[in-house]
Formats: C-alpha cells, structure tokens, sequence
C-alpha cells in the first residue's frame, strides 16, 4: 500500500513540472493537410495513419480544406465520405482542426459560366452561410457526426477560416474583392456564432499579392465594415533573406507587426489574436530553374534553418503579438517539378514526401519539426496528441 501511494504521489508531482516545460500552448505546432496528402491518403485506413504519424512528430493541429464544390456538388445533395474519414481520423489522434472553408460550388457562383466559377463568391452570401451552418451542424460541439459515432473520441471544429488569400484573384475572382468578401463574412459570422457560441470565425488568409501588401489588405479588410464580424485574422507572411534565416524570419514578423499596427489603429487589437494558416520556405534552390522560382525558396539546409529559426523566435514573441497558432505549409507534397502551376516550387516544403503512387516517406525536415515541438511541447508525442510517450 505505501508503495501503490508513492507512485501515486510521483504521479502527482511529475504532472505540474512537464506542465512547466511547455513554451507555448496546445495546438501551436500545426501543418496544413494539403490537397496532394488528402488525395493521396485515399482510404480511412491511409489516413488515420498519417494522423498517427503526425500526432508522434507533434503536429496538434491541423488546417483542413473543405471545399464546397466537392461537398455539396448540387444544391442540397452532400458527399461527406472523404470529410468524415478525415475529420474521424484527426480526432482519434487528438489532433484539432482548423476548417478552411474555401471555393464557391459551380451552382451557388456568381459567375458560373465562367472559365473558374469556383474563384468567384456566391450569388447570394447567404448561400455560402448556409453551407458553413451546415458543416457547424455536423462537426461542431452538438454535431451530428459525434452523435452517429459515438465510439469516436469527440473533438469538435471550433474554428472556421472564411475563405483563402482572398486578395488574390486566383482565389477570390471578384475586383475589388473587400466589400463582396465582407459582405459574405458578416452573414456568416452571424449563422457560425448562432449554431455555435464559442466558435472563431477566422478572416480569410491574407498574403502579399505583387506590391498588395498584407496589412495593406487588412486596411480594406476595415474600410469594408468588417469589424466585429471576426474573432481571429489568418496571414500568410511569406518572405525571405536568399543569405540570411534570422533576416528571413525577422522579415516574417515584420509583416505579422505591420498587421497588428493596423488592428490597433482600429482598436481593435486586445480581444483579437493572429493564426499563422501558413508558414513555409520552399527547398526548391537548385531543384527548378530561376524562371520558375518566386523569390521565396531556398536550399534543403536554408529550409531547416528557417523553420527552426522561427519556431524560435514565434515561442518568445507569440504573447505580445497574440499569435495562437503556425502551421506549417504543408504536411506532404511531391518534392518534384512535376506542374505547369506558377506556384510549383510549393511542392518542396512537405514534411512527408508524397510518390506519384500514393506511398508516403518522412522527410529530414520532419525530424527538425519533431525535435522543435518536442523542445517548445515539452515532450515527445504519443499517436495521441494530447499525451506524452
């Protein structure tokens, strides 16, 4: 018996200090599940284990797309199969999601004999509330999907995206995109917070669009109305120093500061944090010609350095800048040039690399993600990410 209370003491004890350990809070360490992972990860099966994998490299959270096109392809008819098996293998991992609800269906666009009706909003914004609703409905705390799978562990979605890097015109088609985008985030923050009180309604992702600059997009984000229609602002801060990782990152948070200094010319920077929804640097120097390059890349070794770096100095600023969340872009690409896309240097920043057949290999860049989130976690992951080995 004193021996059974001894342990149990040490039990006790060792819980506070691995608390203490902890440098930044759960979900912090994210990556973005990417169209070439989901796809590639094509069964229940497939997926869940990805999740594992991720939930032992310390990946707490994840960015997840659910495209409205491939969900509800005709007004009112629902494919839910590939959401379920991924929102079903997250949550048996303890991984949390972040829901980037993106792309209008063909039926609801505004322009739907256009060449990509899916880049344009929705006729009526109510449409595209409605499909949120839906999505709050399913997933969210009182969710029809828990209920039906009650041998699940519950992890509801609590944090909805509106839209992606609606400042660029390959994602949001309608010029200027501010005042039909906000038009858009205002009924949907009000069916979102109806269904779902505690929910965060995240404002799209804004990212640097030739000399458009981020904080640039937030002042028209403002000047449309959209204050108090949002909890969270998503950035993508893309930059880089081709001779420096601190000057890179330095640079990164340059951007994150210009935001915040726009937010509190608005008062509107206390209640209010910031979600990195992408943060990467792609290996692709030496790998694709300069014409393709788009200033951002670097070598396998600049890569690493980076993503060290500003896991670094995020975990020391994160409090006084209110940033919540870094998820790192992306989870698993191809590591080839294999893509017509402007943007094809992306395919070298995957923490996993991804076969043309669907065979997935851990990348070295996985075991630096891994050994931070065990530093910052306070510990090495389990395959459940909410407990240590």
């Amino acid at each position: 018996m004193a021996l059974i209370a001894a342990v149990a003491l040490l039990a006790i004890a060792a819980t506070p200090a691995m608390a203490a350990k902890r440098k930044v809070p759960f979900g912090f360490f994210g990556t973005v599940y990417n169209v070439e992972a989901d796809h590639a990860a094509s069964t229940a099966a497939a997926k869940d284990a990805q999740m594992a994998l991720m939930a032992r490299s310390g990946v707490e959270s994840l960015r997840v797309f659910f495209a409205w096109p491939a969900i509800e392809p005709r007004q009112g008819t629902y494919n839910w199969t590939r959401m379920d098996d991924t929102v079903a293998a997250a949550a048996r991992h303890r991984i949390s999601i972040l829901a980037n609800v993106l792309s209008t269906a063909e039926w609801a666009s505004l322009r739907p004999n256009s060449t990509y009706p899916t880049r344009f909003p929705p006729r009526d914004p109510a449409l595209y509330a409605q499909f949120v609703n839906t999505l709050v409905q399913r997933y969210g705390p009182k969710g029809t999907f828990w209920t039906a799978n009650p041998s699940i562990p519950k992890v509801p979605i609590r944090q909805w995206q509106i839209w992606n890097e609606q400042m660029a015109p390959w994602f949001w088609d309608s010029r200027p995109w501010a005042r039909s985008y906000v038009k858009m985030l205002k009924v949907t923050y009000r069916t979102i917070h109806k269904a779902d009180r505690g929910a965060k309604v995240v404002a799209g992702s804004f990212v640097g669009v030739g000399d458009y600059t981020q904080w640039e997009g937030i002042r028209d984000l403002y000047k449309a109305g959209a204050k108090g229609y949002f909890d969270t602002i998503a950035v993508h801060p893309f930059t880089n120093d081709p001779k420096s990782a601190r000057n890179s990152v330095s640079r990164m948070l340059e951007i994150v500061q210009r935001v915040r200094a726009v937010m509190k010319k608005r008062h509107d920077v206390k209640r209010k944090s910031i979600i990195l929804t992408e943060l990467t640097w792609p290996a692709a120097v030496g790998k694709l010609p300069k014409r393709r390059l788009l200033g951002l890349e670097t070598t396998t070794k600049g890569q690493r350095l980076r993503m060290i770096e500003a896991y670094r100095r995020l975990s020391k600023v994160r409090r006084k800048m209110r940033i919540t969340n870094a998820y790192w872009f992306a989870w698993a690409t191809p590591y080839d040039d294999n893509s017509p896309q402007s943007d094809v240097s992306y395919r070298y920043t995957g923490l996993a690399r991804v076969s043309p057949e669907g065979v997935f290999s851990r990348m070295p860049l996985l075991g630096t993600f891994t050994s931070l989130a065990k530093k910052y976690q306070g510990c090495r992951k389990s395959a459940d990410a909410r407990r240590c080995r």
